[in-house]
């Protein structure tokens, strides 16, 4: 594979900016985006989402840009008529920059990879809607996927060469080169260079396309002794699991959804890629291939609604079992017609999905309505329910509907205003400056406490609690002449004044996790423990008593002074400071089934 020249480089660039404009511009924007962004540190929240949701949004316009500009060269649109389709799709590009949030709401991250699915197919077919050239689509498509896998290609070799070079020359020179920089070289290269480099090399004369009959030969070895050797495999392996099941005549486990799709994926692209040649004589493996896949496809169909059907009846209909099933429905289509149209028409694969895919997005159909209905539905059995069981479901569907929809996917469930409570919990938190799974779980304990539902994950026997010094992990060494942290991932050894000081965690039983005691070894004199356990026991007493201030989620705030353990020995006076405690409390036991803590060991020569 020849390297292109910087001349080279250098031209399609200019010609990606003359027929591309606006997508040429997009791609500097997520450059620059993607720069910046780098630069951020974890504080700078607000400017993260934004900038993520930036760039997400740029995809979304740089492929819907394309398909419209295709779609209008095709039909010689005038440069006017041109600039104003233009101009619509970006406004429809900007407008998902203020519909979409997926930092707040899983749904709205659903939603970008269903655009961005249903927009990547729109460019396979924009250039021909309403036109009925089948080599010319397969041709022009061929030189969309070589085209991106050689982008790829170079866009890796660029990166891995200045990358050796920038590590050459921070470790020859002493130069210091961060991860940062590192990061930054990718934003170039990836949102930069690959973009305008693919751009380049998108076709333009659509008569020549029709008219061209080439084959990379090595696409043809790749399909017919790579891939559908690999698809004839797997299909034997789903055929003999079917034949399992019918004997041992018990339903399908959820795995085989997934395996069915990848085969069904993998052998329709297979077709795809021998489509102009599979007819040709001296490819009979490719024709019995294609004659026999679908017919193939007919019972794992069947098995794979089976396997959906058994999770939807059990716990309805979630965003990811809703693809499932239109996927289902879209193989059983898509087989049917193979099996008995004549005509073939190979077009109607990128077409239908792509259809699907805006379908499911937005509306009463969508797959996020339909997974609300459903789940909505199912809670309100389970809140009638008196069965222990589906009472511990109860706050499975809660958790779900309020990450995926929100608190006022709730309010059918009581008279509070619910939509005023989560905006208030979301300009609280904002003004805070806390963390997106703060907010979630904020607004999960707020749906706990007006459904009084129990979270299920620490009803029975198990409770979560993590304690967290008033002070913040702030301490005071005056007085002292020494400190040094510890925490339970290991134990330590340290030197002060001549003297080793071993810390050890519960050491007769360490493969417990559950620390009940620091033990100290100061020199040669015998060692000592500090009590943690007592520390413990009662701070979750104050806790049960609704005495300590909650800090977020299952965080509460515990006096600094009642964290503090106090030894001496014949030289030194030992202070022990615990900045944090969590563990699972279980209700049944009355005690903790383990515990860990972290602080400072203070050391004053007495």
């Amino acid at each position: 594979m020849k390297l292109p020249s910087l001349q080279t480089l250098w031209q399609g660039t200019n010609r990606v900016s003359t027929r591309f404009p606006l997508q040429f511009l997009i791609a500097i924007i997520s450059t620059g985006l993607w720069w910046y962004l780098t630069d951020l540190n974890y504080k700078e929240q607000e400017q993260t989402r934004n900038l993520v949701t930036a760039l997400a949004v740029c995809n979304l316009a740089l492929t819907l840009l394309l398909s419209a500009d295709l779609f209008c060269e095709v039909h010689h649109y005038s440069a006017l008529k041109k600039w104003i389709v233009r101009i619509v799709v970006l406004a429809i590009s900007i407008g998902f920059y203020f519909l979409l949030n997926p930092w707040a709401y899983l749904i709205d991250v659903y939603r970008i990879f269903l655009l961005a699915f249903a927009f990547h197919l729109l460019v396979a077919f924009a250039p021909f809607i309403g036109k009925s050239d089948l080599n010319g689509f397969w041709q022009y498509n061929k030189t969309l996927f070589l085209r991106f896998l050689t982008s790829a290609f170079y866009a890796a070799v660029l990166y891995a060469g200045l990358a050796i070079a920038l590590l050459a020359i921070d470790g020859l020179f002493d130069v210091d080169i961060t991860y940062k920089t590192y990061m930054k070289l990718f934003a170039v290269v990836s949102a930069g260079f690959t973009t305008i480099f693919f751009l380049a090399g998108v076709p333009e004369n659509f008569k020549a396309l029709a008219e061209e009959q080439s084959y990379p030969k090595g696409l043809k070895i790749f399909t017919q002794y790579v891939l559908i050797p690999l698809m004839t495999i797997y299909l034997g392996i789903l055929l003999v699991y079917e034949v399992k099941i019918i004997f041992q005549w018990t339903l399908p486990k959820g795995l085989v959804s997934t395996l069915i799709l990848g085969y069904a994926v993998f052998g329709i692209l297979s077709l795809l890629l021998i489509y102009p040649i599979k007819d040709k004589e001296g490819n009979g493996w490719m024709r019995l291939f294609s004659k026999f896949f679908y017919l193939m496809m007919i019972p794992l169909i069947v098995l794979l609604l089976l396997a959906i059907g058994k999770r939807v009846f059990s716990y309805g209909v979630t965003e990811s079992r809703y693809i499932l099933i239109v996927l289902g429905i879209w193989l059983t289509a898509i087989t049917t017609y193979f099996l008995i149209s004549k005509k073939q028409n190979i077009k109607i694969i990128p077409i239908s999905l792509c259809i699907l895919a805006l379908l499911a997005t937005y509306g009463p159909q969508s797959a996020f309505s339909v997974s609300k209905y459903s789940q909505v539905s199912r809670l309100k059995m389970l809140m009638k329910s008196t069965n222990k069981k589906e009472i511990e479901e109860r706050s499975g569907v809660v958790r779900y509907l309020v990450d995926r929809h929100g608190l006022t996917s709730l309010q059918s469930f009581t008279n509070a205003d619910l939509e005023t409570i989560e905006t208030k919990i979301n300009a609280k938190v904002k003004s805070k400056r806390v963390y997106d799974y703060e907010i979630k779980n904020q607004k999960i304990d707020t749906a706990f406490s007006l459904l009084k539902v129990k979270d299920a994950r620490y009803e029975d026997d198990n409770e979560q609690v993590n304690f967290i010094s008033k002070d913040k992990g702030v301490i005071s060494v005056t007085g002292y002449d020494a400190v040094f942290s510890f925490n339970e991932y290991s134990d330590s050894t340290k030197v002060f004044d001549g003297t080793t000081f071993k810390l050890e965690q519960n050491p007769e039983k360490k493969r417990s996790g559950n620390n009940n005691r620091l033990t100290i070894t100061v020199g040669r004199e015998s060692s000592f423990n500090f009590n943690l356990k007592d520390m413990a026991i009662e701070a979750y007493n104050q806790y049960k008593t609704d005495k300590l201030p909650k800090v977020d989620y299952n965080n509460y705030e515990y006096p600094s002074e009642k964290m503090e353990l106090i030894h001496q020995t014949k030289h030194y006076t030992i202070k022990l400071i615990v900045t944090n405690m969590n563990g699972y409390y279980n209700n049944d036991k009355k005690d903790f089934d383990w515990f860990n803590f972290q602080g400072f060991v203070l050391i004053k020569k007495n």
